[in-house]
Parts: C-alpha cells; structure tokens; sequence
C-alpha cells in the first residue's frame, strides 16, 4: 500500500488543485476506505467560496487555505480496503457510511469530556471533522478512519442514498434537540393550549426536505406543516412530502400562516434558508413563546436589531448544529445508525432529493462551481467508481 494517495484540494477560494497527501498509518482499531459517494454540502460550498475556514489553530485564528490546502467533502460513503488488527465487526468489502466527527469514543478515551457523557458528540471538548475542521474528507482516494466511525451499509441503497446519511442525523439532533429542551409548545403535549398546531419550515433545500419527511413520515406529526420556499420545483417536491406550500416572493404571508394555523400563528418555526430576509420575516408569524429553530447558515444583510421585534415575544430560541448523537452500545452513533436505517428502509425519501451527479476527482470543482445556482438543483453527489 502506497503511503500517499491523490485528492482534489481547495487552495484558494473557488481554486482546486489534484495533488499527493500522505496517508495517515492505520492503528489497530481503524478501517483503510475509498470513498464511493460523497454529499455536496453547503458547508463545502461556504468554504469553497471563501466565507467560512473551520480549520483553526488551537487559539481559534483560521489557518488560510495557502498555508494549509483543504480536502473537502463529509458526507461520506466508501468501500472497506483493509480493517485493523483488533476490528472484528467491520469486514473488509463492505460498504460504510462514516460518521465524520472524530470525539472522545473514537480515540477510546477512558475519561470522555462532558459533552461526549451527555449525547453532545458535536460538541467534544477535542472534537476534529474530516472534510471541514482541517481533516482530509472525502474528496480523496484513500481515508483512514477509527472503525467506530463507520457503519455497515445493508445494501438496499446504494452509495449515493446512504450519502444523505449525515444530513438526515443532523435533522435527528435538530429533533432531540427540541425534546429535551423546555418549551412552551411540544409535538406530545396532552394539553391542547401546549401542543404544536403549526410549523413553518422557511427552505426547501435538503435540509427542509428532510425535516418535512421527519415531522410527517417518522415523528408522525399530524398538524398544520408549512414551507415557505421561492423555487416552484422545489415547492413541489415538498408538497409532495407532505406540507402545504408558499412563495416568499409574493406578499401575504403573514394572512397565510394566520389562515392556516386557525388565527394561533407559528408555535414552531424552522428556518433552513440562511436567507436574511427570512429571519426578518419571523417575528410577525409567530405566537407569543414560540420556538425558533436557526438551522441555516449565512443571513447577509441584516444586522441584530432585527432581533427586536422577536425580543417581546419572548420566543426559545435553538441554534442545532451537525449530527451530534449519543451513543449505543457498540460507540456508535445512536442519529446516524437511526437515519441510515430510515434511508435504507424508505421511511425517508432522499432519491428525489438528489438532482446532480458528478464523477470523480476531476469533477470535484463543477461539483462545487455554480451548479447549485440552477433552479433545478438540490443536492449534488461526487461519485467514485472502486
């Protein structure tokens, strides 16, 4: 096995480069894999175009793309080429999905941080990321991974589905998130003054897609589910999800969300744009103590005092991020075995989801160029033939 394999690298903003990156040594407890599928995620977009660097020296000052080249991509599915010594549920051929968050189990701490104790893996007080955080993601040949990490596919999707993966968990921590929180309007409540009627999804990108399938298809949630959403083929991929949709570009929606929600307004709201006007629009659409979901990332152009108008309403506001999950027995992440099981069961549709396809290293860069602007785009996956 060679020590070096190729990968497609970000060295500048919207500038990608195939060079040469040396291959970690495989421990006992690792898996060597090559990636099959990999999601384009708009993370990878933010920090292909240059907005955002996670990437960071242990006092948090970015370390720039000239110094340090970034390997991309961490919605990762790839096919087992050798398996350590001490891995004996993990076989060699096997396709796997990775959960890409390197925390305290996967280094086999004895004493794990607080936040990897309590179902806060995102969070670990070590926590490194392949494909965002400096680690070499997906858009590689070759990975070494802790065998922890990786999932056994059951075949019944094939790699560009169980991609989604990552995206799914990140709207299963999102749930959990909402459960374990204290809030005025919970799904269960046996109060009906306490109990969720109305959600807003503003977005309907793959992380709006998938939360609509969530709420309607896997938690059960039989109330009143909204998305707001310019794109015409993307309202009607998610109506066909079903939620009841409208164009943000055209006046009323505050009439609409007041007819629809029986005069009660928003008791949730789950913003997954990143658009600025969207926020803005919120505080009118909501009920008195409602809940805020901030999913998306970005929001140009408006500054915090937009936060005054939600400020009287006195709203839980959430900010969830990734796929942080607690654990089962075997260490393994609790969301992303969830999702993958969804995926591959069908109970979650992600095959609509997935407009673009591209082909390998060399297609890395139109895969991150500016197809995502098209009105047809959702989701893009950089495939590998193995």
């Amino acid at each position: 096995m060679s020590n070096t394999t190729r990968a497609c690298a970000l060295v500048a903003p919207h500038s990608f480069k195939l060079i040469e990156i040396p291959v970690p040594p495989m421990g006992p407890d690792d898996v060597r894999v090559a990636p099959q599928a990999v999601g384009v995620c708009g993370t990878d977009f933010h920090i292909a175009d240059g907005a955002g660097n996670y990437n960071l020296t242990p006092n948090g000052q970015a370390i720039s793309l000239e110094a340090e080249p970034q390997i991309l991509g961490h919605e990762i599915v790839g096919k087992v080429l050798e398996r350590g010594s001490s891995v004996q549920d993990i076989e060699v051929g096997q396709t796997v999905v990775l959960d890409q968050g390197l925390s305290c189990l996967s280094h086999q701490r004895k004493n794990v941080c607080e936040y990897c104790a309590t179902g806060a893996s995102h969070q670990c007080e070590t926590y490194t990321e392949y494909g965002i955080t400096g680690l070499a993601g997906g858009f590689s040949e070759e990975l070494i991974v802790p065998a922890i990490n990786v999932l056994a596919t059951s075949g019944q999707k094939g790699p560009a589905e169980c991609a989604m993966t990552e995206p799914l968990a990140c709207m299963l921590h999102t749930t959990g998130t909402l459960d374990e929180t204290h809030q005025r309007y919970t799904l269960e409540s046996a109060d009906p003054t306490s109990r969720v009627h109305t959600i807003l999804i503003m977005g309907a990108g793959p992380a709006g897609l998938l939360m609509t399938q969530v709420l309607r298809g896997a938690v059960g949630f039989q109330g009143t589910l909204l998305v707001s959403e310019p794109n015409p083929h993307k309202r009607k991929l998610v109506a066909s999800f079903g939620a009841e949709t409208w164009d943000p570009s055209q006046p009323g929606i505050e009439e609409w969300v007041q007819e629809k929600s029986g005069g009660r307004m928003l008791e949730w709201a789950f913003e997954a744009s990143g658009a600025g006007q969207a926020i803005a629009s919120m505080p009118r659409l909501l009920r008195k103590q409602a809940t805020v979901i901030k999913y998306g990332i970005g929001h140009h152009g408006q500054g915090l005092e937009l936060l005054n108008d939600f400020h009287w309403k006195e709203p839980t506001f959430l900010m969830p991020v990734g796929a942080s999950s607690p654990f089962d027995e075997d260490g393994r992440a609790t969301y992303y075995r969830q999702a993958l099981q969804w995926i591959e069961s069908g109970k979650v549709q992600v095959e609509p989801m997935i407009s673009h396809r591209y082909s390998g290293l060399e297609e890395v860069p139109k895969a991150l160029g500016d197809d995502h602007k098209s009105p047809e785009y959702i989701k893009g996956i950089v495939e590998f033939q193995i």
